[in-house]
């Protein structure tokens, strides 16, 4: 029998079992039945949280977007440079950074061409727009001191930032030498501040 616990509790730990089960299984393999049995609920109980397969998944990637917004929040929040800002951000892709959100974000990439699950789709394209909001933000207040290049939006600068990172987070699991090491990393960064800095007295 699963152990009592309250509504807020019981959603945070089928979404930890979610985890486990969609890396397993990936989203077409996971089953109502796999997701209770990782759980230790029954699929009745899993059912009272979440109507479907699809409505658990669509909550993992929602709380994972919320969890790396606070997790940049506190990494930034003793920062005053917006400059130095986007600098930690880039060292803090949540694709790459912890072994939790890595998983996830392996789950994601392949549920990313679940074209029929259209759902899914708003889903993963919500959770990366949060993304660049928030980089925006920063993008633009590092503008105004002109720290950052202005002939481009804040919009535009801030997508660049996210299709490097995930474009380094898709290829990092093939383990290609020189390209995962410290030393890479550090260089690819910095290739992208000067991206972000040109024309500026910070390039």
């Amino acid at each position: 029998m699963a152990q009592r616990m309250d509504a807020a509790a019981r959603r945070q730990q089928l979404l930890e079992a979610a985890a486990r089960c969609f890396a397993e299984f990936g989203y077409r393999g996971t089953t109502t039945a796999s997701l209770a049995q990782a759980a230790g609920v029954s699929e009745p109980l899993l059912y009272r949280h979440f109507a479907n397969k699809r409505e658990l998944f669509i909550a993992l990637v929602q709380s994972v977007g919320e969890e790396v917004i606070d997790v940049w929040q506190q990494a930034i929040t003793p920062i005053h440079s917006p400059l130095e800002r986007l600098r930690v951000l880039l060292y803090h892709n949540p694709a790459t950074r912890a072994s939790r959100t890595e998983q996830i974000y392996r789950i994601i990439f392949h549920a990313s061409t679940e074209f029929s699950e259209r759902e899914i789709q708003e889903a993963i394209r919500h959770h990366y727009e949060q993304y660049v909001a928030f980089l925006s933000k920063i993008v633009s207040d590092a503008q105004a001191a002109g720290q950052v290049r202005a002939d481009c939006t804040a919009s535009e600068l801030a997508w660049q930032i996210l299709h490097a990172a995930v474009g380094f987070a898709m290829i990092k699991p093939a383990q290609i030498p020189g390209h995962e090491d410290p030393e890479s990393v550090g260089r690819t960064i910095e290739l992208l501040m000067e991206m972000l800095t040109r024309g500026t007295d910070y390039a």
